[in-house]
């Protein structure tokens, strides 16, 4: 009997694994940007509604629909990368956005209700990554990707900004142009973000 509730019990665990949906649509409002010749702009919404970020883009990016040619990731992948790195921790989603072009990004943003920057430190000790009193800024590989991950402090914990490349293009082995695409969109357009001006990282 034991070893039947054990197979039950792991079998549930698997399922709502596999359930977990990151192609997620709330959270997210397109709004009228001020930069209309230039980017569009989001109002990112967390913390059940009480707390709003401002998010700039280019054009093409992609929200609020699901087109997995461009889709990078399997829901699967995306929940162990997530827990990898914060095994005990079930964030907030409050972004997931791609671009419509092979050669980009996907992003998704994540809010950790009561966690600190110093929390996430101690987490990332064996990832190359930079810091600041309030942020922490790292890149690495996870399997098949090449993973940008993003931490800020803000009121009552953190959040979260993490990037995937798309692993099957062959046209950028070294990462170049997603790269680029990075340090532009989390580094130039919205450098707002960040407390005081962040060198990109690559």
């Amino acid at each position: 009997m034991n070893g039947l509730l054990k197979i039950i019990a792991v079998l549930s665990l698997l399922s709502l694994i596999s359930c977990k949906n990151y192609y997620y649509f709330k959270g997210q409002e397109n709004v009228e940007t001020d930069h209309p010749d230039k980017y569009s702009k989001f109002v990112l919404t967390f913390d059940n509604g009480n707390q709003h970020i401002p998010f700039y883009t280019y054009g093409d990016y992609q929200f609020k629909k699901i087109d997995k040619q461009y889709i990078f990731f399997k829901n699967p992948e995306m929940h162990k990368l997530l827990h990898d790195k914060l095994p005990q921790m079930n964030g907030e989603q409050f972004l997931f956005m791609y671009t419509n072009q092979p050669t980009f990004s996907n992003i998704l943003g994540f809010f950790y209700k009561d966690m600190s920057i110093e929390d996430v430190k101690k987490l990332y000790t064996a990832v190359q990554h930079r810091e600041d009193e309030t942020q922490l800024f790292s890149r690495y590989n996870f399997g098949k990707f090449q993973v940008y991950d993003f931490y800020k402090t803000i009121q009552g914990g953190v959040v979260r900004f993490i990037s995937v490349n798309n692993p099957d293009y062959s046209k950028d082995p070294d990462y170049k142009w997603f790269n680029r695409e990075i340090n532009t969109v989390f580094f130039d357009i919205n450098r707002s973000l960040w407390d005081g001006y962040v060198d990109p990282i690559n």
